[in-house]
């Protein structure tokens, strides 16, 4: 191996997973260190290295939730405080990146194996110029890919997840005025995400005046497993809100290339996601079915996807 380039993720809670890779090869699994904070972050990178002989770097990618800013990103926890200058010194490179986690899965996305993603919905991809990445995570993330006409891509961010939530149906609009009189602004966030499953649960109880406590994701999402109505309603009002936003995502992108689901929801959600259901949802779009209707919808299935991403950008 050449100059490695070290590959570093943030965007899974408490907790960074590591990688080398050659520039512009796809990595191994990346190695999984706990991570509550800078010391704890700088502790793990070096470790890491030590145990790969600490190569020679051509230089680090980081992913994590949250944006950069003068060469600096911010976590949304707020425990930990990312710095290109800090890292160049840290491991003695000129070349930091730094990008959102959603931009580097969608970076990942050509790279994709045949294996790891699988078809919903939609026609044939009619024309590759955009491609847009959605996914219920620890919030909802969005990118897109825009063909660079030289055979590559360049990824564009985006916070659709902060757009304001539609309702088409009356159970939605009940919902949605019991976020709101919890919240004040609602956004498709606060119910397509791990915590947006939670929100949704909750108000279905409130509204049937059911025990309005909370439970966490993975308890609502087993709790449907095993049939209780109220975990399997807010199953499928999360299901019929991501597939609005999906479509809605193709018509304003033009993302004719396909639309890529992701995200650790829909991994929680396994083989109990209604494809049925998503798919009527996302060809509701009145007069212009027909064009969504030619635009295939994928999900995808590979594994730390953020690390694959980070390693296209050497």
């Amino acid at each position: 191996m050449g100059d490695p380039v070290l590959l570093c993720d943030l965007s899974i809670g408490s907790h960074v997973n590591l990688a080398l890779a050659e520039a512009g090869q796809r990595p191994e699994d990346a190695a999984q260190y706990e991570c509550t904070g800078r010391d704890a972050l700088d502790g793990a990178i070096l470790d890491f290295l030590k145990r790969k002989d600490n190569p020679r770097l051509k230089g680090a990618a980081i992913s994590s939730r949250g944006w950069e800013d003068g060469g600096i990103i911010h976590l949304p926890d707020g425990n930990l405080t990312i710095s290109r200058t800090e890292l160049r010194e840290l491991l003695d490179v000129q070349r930091v990146n730094l990008v959102n986690n959603f931009v580097a899965r969608a970076l990942a996305i050509p790279s994709l194996r045949r294996n790891e993603r699988s078809k919903i919905c939609g026609g044939d991809n009619a024309e590759e110029t955009v491609i847009a990445v959605l996914g219920p995570h620890y919030g909802l993330g969005l990118a897109a890919l825009v063909a660079d006409g030289a055979g590559g891509w360049t990824a564009l961010p985006g916070e659709g997840g902060h757009s304001d939530l539609p309702v088409k149906t009356d159970r939605q609009w009940a919902v949605m005025k019991s976020l709101k009189a919890r919240h004040g602004h609602v956004s498709r966030e606060m119910t397509v995400s791990l915590s947006g499953l939670c929100e949704v649960w909750r108000a279905i109880g409130v509204i049937d005046g059911a025990d309005p406590q909370g439970a966490d994701a993975q308890t609502i999402v087993n709790m449907a497993r095993r049939g209780d109505a109220r975990a399997q309603e807010a199953v499928s009002l999360v299901t019929d809100w991501l597939a609005g936003m999906a479509s809605d995502v193709a018509m304003i992108m033009g993302a004719r290339g396909g639309i890529y689901l992701t995200g650790a929801l829909l991994d929680m959600v396994g083989d109990m996601f209604d494809a049925h259901r998503f798919c009527a949802g996302y060809l509701d779009k009145g007069a212009l079915s027909d064009y969504v209707r030619d635009i295939p919808v994928f999900r995808t299935t590979a594994r730390q996807m953020e690390i694959t991403g980070l390693s296209t950008l050497f």
